[in-house]
């Protein structure tokens, strides 16, 4: 069973979001944007509690609203089928939902907030399309309802086609009635003819749901490893070692048992003379000490050593070059060992390989915490092995070491909207996500040639191209500059500090494509996930390579731009060049632009380094250092339209119909 789609109402800030999955979903977005209130929605979904919801639950803090979280299910197994087949849709999928309202009577009044907890409803519902026409309903059947049906039987028609003909022209008995109404439904009913409608709480279906759906196993930003490493029936870990008691043969079991047997002999009473002589005579001692104070006797008893005892005493110890208990290690290492724990017990529970009997969805808020960089590359490998194992894996992240430009239908972009209300503020969640099915529509649509050619696999070749860590910054930021390579990269931050634009501080990134070949990717990535972009090259008029040519030419149609060349510094709201290059177009307006090219070279040549992003970015701090700082008025120009940039509008190409 695998997890499509989710729409989540009314929930925290989720107004009203909706959610495509793949096996691998990297939530991504600003402090505050929603992110863990998403993933909190998914838990309610799966592990339904009223302790996991309070007033603040409710978008807005209004409880006259009901939550609904509903869920799309596809690839349903042949045992999910047959526990599923009375919900289940007639393309096989299963729609379900959780909803959560306060109960109110009429008269009643609001209950306060302490109170909350008792008067939570939680509710499971599904969804089935049922015909338009009530008398093709099965749950409007009823002899009274057939009685007035017949007395307008020109009316039981749909497509042109007569119900009473189909019945053979006499009124049919209730059972008939049915019978007959689920062949008309299969023959000449068509998509247009049904509408959805939701079954709430049906007799038995809370079993059904628990039996069936995925587990769901959720690891906070914050979870102390303490927790999941003692040994309870409840949590992971002692499930796990239970399961491994319980999987002892039974003649290893009965050696262990005659084992513990003799060891409570030498310990207690019952052994008789197999008991230890120092704790018999300490007892005796004992006695002889209280006989003197009162009559009373007293007796050593040691637990009586079982199986159940012992599986509440072990203690995880790790080794990493010193042997101690895993509380006492780095917050690194007890991080990793929660996800071994979990994992481990997802295979417990589901089964591995060809015994798996149901799928985990594993949902991690920020798994890169107390993590170096090398760690969480193979947090993301081991991701994707998991998730290409029919589990999936659901995160949400502030490092961009765990996304991939390549894998951009991946990521699901979280941002929050500021609204104002006829009394007060109010905060939404929108979520932006872009699927590899548009962007394989997008280029066939401009490559006709290549239609029916595109698959996943070659496109995330084409953009693997694109792949650089750095780039995926770009996920995480207002807006972006894209720019063709160090040289600007290097240059840009330093002028716009000194014309008072602060761009970490503005959340702005200035993006290195790594040459002009990759801008328009990652322009398209970037701006479908609402990620608004400004485009900065170089023309390179008097380059003779065509295909250099053509790149620019392609860039300024792709936002809409005339594609001739301009003979100054072209600056527009969408993206600007320079007519030839960096160097050569600035160096007009920067005065003695000789003298500072020659000592920086000078100064670079110690390094060892005289490269072109290394004088520019040099000669950036020259003449921002002057009192008042100098800053080109070409640079000046293009960085207000910069920071001034907002999301217009796709940018993919649409299919013509």
């Amino acid at each position: 069973m695998n997890l499509s789609r989710v729409h989540i109402k009314n929930y925290r800030s989720c107004k009203d979001v909706k959610i495509e999955f793949g096996a691998l979903n990297a939530f991504v977005g600003a402090n505050n944007s929603g992110k863990s209130n998403i993933i909190r929605a998914l838990d309610f979904l799966f592990n339904p509690s009223t302790t996991k919801l309070d007033e603040e639950s409710f978008w807005n803090g209004d409880t006259s609203l009901e939550i609904w979280i509903e869920a799309l299910f596809d690839k349903l197994t042949t045992e999910d089928n047959e526990i599923l087949k009375g919900y289940l849709r007639p393309d096989g999928t299963f729609l379900m939902a959780r909803s959560a309202k306060i109960r109110s009577e009429e008269g009643q009044e609001t209950p306060t907030s302490e109170e909350e907890e008792n008067n939570l409803e939680i509710s499971q519902h599904y969804c089935k399309p049922i015909p338009i026409q009530p008398w093709l309903q099965e749950g409007e059947i009823n002899g009274k309802n057939i009685n007035e049906w017949w007395k307008e039987k020109d009316n039981l028609r749909v497509n042109n086609v007569s119900f009473v003909e189909f019945v053979g022209g006499n009124k049919p008995s209730v059972g008939e009635w049915q019978e007959k109404a689920k062949q008309f439904i299969r023959q000449h009913l068509v998509k247009t003819d049904f509408k959805d409608k939701w079954i709430p709480n049906p007799k038995g279906y809370p079993g059904v749901l628990k039996g069936t759906l995925p587990n769901f196993i959720f690891i906070p930003a914050v979870r102390e490893v303490s927790d999941e490493a003692k040994v309870t029936k409840s949590n992971p870990f002692g499930k796990l070692l239970y399961a491994v008691i319980k999987g002892i043969p039974e003649e290893q079991k009965d050696d262990l048992n005659e084992y513990l047997i003799n060891v409570q002999n030498k310990l207690n009473r019952v052994g008789g003379k197999e008991r230890f002589q120092g704790i018999v005579d300490t007892e005796k001692r004992l006695n002889e000490i209280l006989r003197d104070y009162m009559p009373a006797e007293l007796e050593i008893e040691f637990e009586s050593p079982s199986l159940e005892t012992l599986l509440t005493t072990p203690r995880l110890l790790a080794d990493d070059g010193f042997r101690n208990v895993i509380e006492n290690k780095g917050h690194g290492l007890q991080r990793a060992v929660i996800f071994s724990i979990l994992h481990c017990y997802s295979e417990l529970v589901s089964g591995k390989g060809t015994e798996k009997k149901k799928s985990t969805i594993f949902s991690i808020e920020e798994p890169e915490i107390y993590m170096h960089p090398q760690a969480q590359r193979t947090i993301r490998r081991v991701f994707q092995k998991i998730a290409s194992a029919q589990d999936k894996v659901i995160f949400s992240t502030h490092s961009f070491l765990l996304l991939d430009v390549a894998y951009f239908h991946e990521i699901v972009r979280v941002e929050i909207l500021q609204k104002s209300g006829s009394n007060h503020k109010t905060v939404e969640s929108n979520v932006w996500q872009l699927s590899m099915a548009k962007m394989i529509e997008d280029i066939e649509e401009r490559h006709q040639k290549l239609k029916g050619q595109i698959t996943d696999i070659s496109m995330r070749e084409l953009y693997s191209h694109a792949y650089h860590p750095t780039r995926s910054e770009g996920f995480f930021a207002k807006s972006v500059i894209l720019v063709e390579g160090p040289t600007e990269q290097y240059s840009l931050p330093i002028y716009a500090d000194a014309l008072g634009y602060p761009l970490d501080n503005l959340n702005i990134s200035v993006v290195d494509c790594g040459g002009k070949g990759q801008m328009d990717r990652l322009y398209r990535v970037f701006n479908e996930l609402g990620i608004p972009c400004y485009i900065l090259f170089d023309y390179d008029s008097s380059n003779t390579d065509k295909e250099i040519i053509k790149k620019s030419k392609e860039l300024l149609a792709m936002v809409g731009e005339k594609t001739d060349p301009q003979e100054k510094v072209f600056v527009s709201d969408k993206l600007a060049y320079f007519p030839h290059k960096w160097e050569i177009d600035l160096a007009n307006e920067i005065p003695e632009i000789d003298k500072l090219t020659s000592k920086a070279r000078a100064v670079l040549s110690l390094a060892h380094d005289s490269g072109k992003p290394l004088a520019a970015r040099y000669i950036a701090r020259q003449l921002t250092s002057q009192k008042p700082p100098f800053v080109p008025t070409s640079i000046n120009s293009i960085l207000e339209k910069a920071v001034a940039i907002k999301w217009e509008k796709s940018c993919l190409v649409k299919r013509k119909i």
